[in-house]
């Protein structure tokens, strides 16, 4: 029986092995042999991880987006700011993404997201979004871009392949929740649309006049089984029911909420979710903050109680997980979360 040598390995099983490899190490192992540097290009552009305007430049200056785009099936932006140029280069060589992620990103707009969502409707299951919180609310010419509504939505109807959905840091309402569980057919008919001249109303009756008949639609988002929503304060209790609707997120059955007494995301609420849906999980984020203190300016729990209240209720319902932290969570914290270590991290 012949034995297999280092070059006859499978590509994944090089893949797994780089991965434990700093960058310097990984540059070494190209060179050994032509199997082991193609495994190499596929390591580093499978999941491509760009974190600085240098990385822009070398990418665009030597072709390697375009050269190697067949490759590329991960895209993770880091602080950076897109210019023009940067977003139409992504436009035209990433059309196969599995996961798009952008953290703290610099001039993202609504129509890029939507093109690039676009582009890999078919293939991407992964979107995370990851914004810059800015707790005074005042933003400079150097802060990221801010997520919200208004940014986010144009891409929402072209994610219905969705299985996972992270965003974080962010100034969204329950719009965007909403969004995930309207069909298409409410969205292409908007109550603005309608002639108000005409009788809203039958008169007759006294019902309201049918839209536009359409086709009965499907799940908007039906393979969805992960939602992310951390840090996101604007978000209330009422949004959050829209999730559990029977009729729609037939695969839903994760999700991940930050404690928010001021909209009723409160040990009551996250116990009645254990207690209705117990088929899902549930990841509570409790964050030691003043923030609605000073807003409300009224006497809240202290941190200590609300963490012990909430970590009796883990221990009392096994699909309730409780996460605290002292601040808002850091770069690294962000960063470690996505999986994302060295090499990329040197």
């Amino acid at each position: 029986m012949a034995i297999p040598n280092a070059s006859s390995l499978p590509n994944e099983i090089y893949l797994s092995i780089f991965s434990h490899l700093s960058l310097i190490d990984l540059l070494a192992v190209s060179l050994v042999c032509e199997k082991w540097h193609a495994s190499f290009i596929s390591f580093l552009f499978s999941n491509l991880f760009i974190k600085s305007p240098r990385q822009f430049i070398l990418l665009n200056k030597y072709h390697l987006l375009k050269r190697h785009s067949h490759l590329i099936r991960s895209l993770t932006l880091f602080k950076v700011h897109l210019s023009s140029q940067d977003k139409q280069l992504l436009l035209t060589t990433c059309k196969k993404l599995n996961k798009l992620t952008f953290i703290k990103c610099y001039n993202l707009d609504s129509d890029f997201l939507k093109d690039i969502i676009k582009l890999n409707k078919s293939s991407i299951e992964s979107f995370n979004i990851w914004g810059e919180r800015n707790v005074n609310n005042r933003r400079s010419e150097f802060s990221s871009t801010e997520i919200t509504d208004e940014l986010l939505t144009p891409m929402m109807e072209f994610c219905g392949n969705l299985r996972e959905l992270r965003i974080c840091g962010a100034e969204i309402t329950d719009n965007i929740l909403i969004s995930l569980t309207s069909s298409l057919d409410e969205r292409e008919f908007p109550a603005e649309n309608f002639n108000s001249d005409e009788n809203a109303f039958d008169s007759s009756q006294d019902l309201l006049v049918t839209p536009p008949s359409s086709p009965i639609s499907t799940y908007t988002y039906p393979h969805l089984h992960s939602l992310d929503l951390s840090e996101c304060f604007n978000l209330t209790a009422f949004g959050i029911a829209e999730l559990f609707s029977p009729d729609n997120l037939p695969s839903f059955h994760s999700l991940t909420l930050q404690h928010n007494p001021q909209n009723e995301l409160d040990l009551e609420f996250f116990e009645f979710l254990a207690d209705s849906f117990k088929s899902h999980s549930f990841n509570v984020i409790i964050l030691n903050s003043k923030r609605f203190d000073e807003k409300n300016k009224k006497i809240l729990h202290t941190f200590a109680r609300i963490t012990k209240d909430l970590e009796i209720l883990g221990t009392k319902k096994d699909n309730v997980n409780v996460i605290k932290h002292e601040n808002e969570m850091n770069d690294l914290e962000i960063l470690c979360s996505f999986g994302i270590g060295s090499p990329f991290m040197a």
